[in-house]
């Protein structure tokens, strides 16, 4: 059935796009932990054009799906994959489980590696503003006294850089 071949062809494309997230996911694990900013800001440019692309097949698989309800008598927001599974015959049927199955498995590989990334740059984060208190600690303010008793705190405490060139 050429539908399904086509069908299966995008659910493999599909695949493929998930394991380049997944490698990309990586590679910003690496970023961070590297401390490597032109990195990190190149694997968020792979990312959003991974997404865009994952994004297109996915409306190309919705369209498809929609034409495979039609012919085996179902509504197209039912046809899951391991519903599909079970209307069809092999070798479709297996095709189709296989994909199921590596889909499943990017997914928790994309999930775990995320709360990684997520943890470590929560961290990261954490280190930055312990860095930048630790600086507004060591700067003092210098306060003005005035004829009246009075002190004027200037608003220089905290600044590490002048903004005068």
């Amino acid at each position: 059935m050429e539908l399904l071949d086509k069908f299966l062809g995008l659910l493999n494309e599909e695949i493929g796009l998930y394991e380049s997230l997944l490698m990309t996911l990586q590679k910003e694990k690496k970023s961070v932990v590297d401390s490597n900013l032109k990195q990190l800001n190149e694997s968020s440019k792979e990312k959003e054009n991974l997404f865009l692309k994952i994004r297109i097949l996915e409306e190309q698989r919705l369209t498809i799906l929609g034409s495979l309800g039609q012919k085996l008598g179902k509504p197209a927001h039912t046809l899951t994959l391991t519903e599909l599974s079970r209307l069809l015959e092999d070798p479709y049927a297996t095709r189709i489980r296989n994909c199921q199955s590596s889909f499943l498995s990017l997914a928790q590989s994309i999930k775990e590696i995320n709360l990684s990334n997520q943890t470590l740059l929560h961290h990261s984060l954490d280190l930055v503003r312990g860095s930048l208190s630790l600086l507004n600690d060591l700067i003092p303010s210098n306060p003005i006294y005035y004829r009246s008793g009075k002190i004027h705190t200037s608003d220089q405490g905290g600044r590490v850089l002048s903004g005068k060139i």
